[in-house]
C-alpha cells in the first residue's frame, strides 16, 4: 500500500495521478492521510516529533486497510524559487523521513505544484479551451518561475475566461496523462524530475 500526505487534497490528488500514471498497478492501492504537512520550516528540535506524528497516522491508516505501507509520499510546496537552500531543506527533512519509515519520499515542490501544470501547455488549454500559456513560459525551467500560482491565475486566461482554482490542479495534470503529454513537458522543474526518480524506483509484488 501506499500512504500520501500532503497540504491539502489536491495536492495529494496530483500525486495519486502521477503514481498512477506511472505504475498503473497503483490503482486500488493508494491511501491519504488529512494530517497538514508541516516539515521544512521544523527547527531541528521539533522536526523529527513532526515526523513521528505523520508516520504514526501513516502506520494506523495501513494498519485499517490490514497491509504494510510499501512507500510513503509527503508532499509539501517549497513557496519559493529553486535555490541551494532548497536542496538542503529537501535532504535535512528527506533524511528524518528515511530514518522513521522505510521507502518514504518527500515531495518538495518549486515553487508549488502549478510550476508542474506550466510543463504541460496543451493540457491546460484543453482542461478549459480560453487558457493558453503565454510563449515567454514555454520550454522554461519552470522551478524558477516566481509565484506560478500567480501566473496561472492572471495570464493564462483571455478577458472573461473562468479563473484557474487550485482544485483545477489535478484535471489539468488528469489531462496531460490523456493527451500523453504526460511523458513529454515543454519544460523543467527539479521536483518533478525527483518525483519522477522516486516513482520509477518503486517495485510492486505482481
Amino acid at each position: 500500500m501506499i500512504v500520501l500526505a500532503g497540504e491539502d487534497g489536491n495536492d495529494r490528488q496530483c500525486l495519486r495521478i502521477v503514481l498512477e500514471a506511472s505504475h498503473p498497478e497503483t490503482r486500488g492501492r493508494i491511501v491519504e492521510i488529512n494530517e497538514q504537512v508541516r516539515l521544512r520550516q521544523a527547527s531541528s528540535g521539533n522536526l523529527a516529533a513532526r515526523v513521528d506524528k505523520l508516520a504514526r497516522l501513516a502506520e494506523a491508516r495501513a494498519t485499517r486497510e490490514q497491509a504494510g505501507i510499501a512507500a510513503f509520499f509527503v508532499h509539501e510546496d517549497f513557496d519559493g524559487v529553486d535555490c541551494p537552500s532548497r536542496g538542503e531543506v529537501r535532504e535535512r527533512v528527506q533524511h528524518a523521513l528515511s530514518r522513521r519509515v522505510d521507502n518514504a519520499h518527500y515531495v518538495l515542490a518549486t515553487w508549488e505544484v502549478e510550476a508542474w501544470l506550466l510543463q504541460f501547455p496543451r493540457a491546460i488549454t484543453a482542461t478549459c479551451s480560453s487558457w493558453s500559456v503565454p510563449k515567454r513560459y514555454l520550454g522554461r525551467d519552470t522551478a524558477r518561475i516566481g509565484d506560478p500560482k500567480q501566473v496561472m491565475l492572471r495570464e493564462i486566461g483571455r478577458s472573461g475566461a473562468p479563473r484557474y482554482r487550485e482544485s483545477d490542479a489535478p484535471k489539468v495534470l488528469a489531462k496531460a496523462v490523456e493527451l500523453g503529454e504526460f511523458r513529454t513537458p515543454s519544460g523543467t522543474n527539479v521536483s518533478w524530475s525527483e518525483l519522477g526518480t522516486s516513482i520509477a524506483g518503486l517495485a510492486f509484488d505482481a
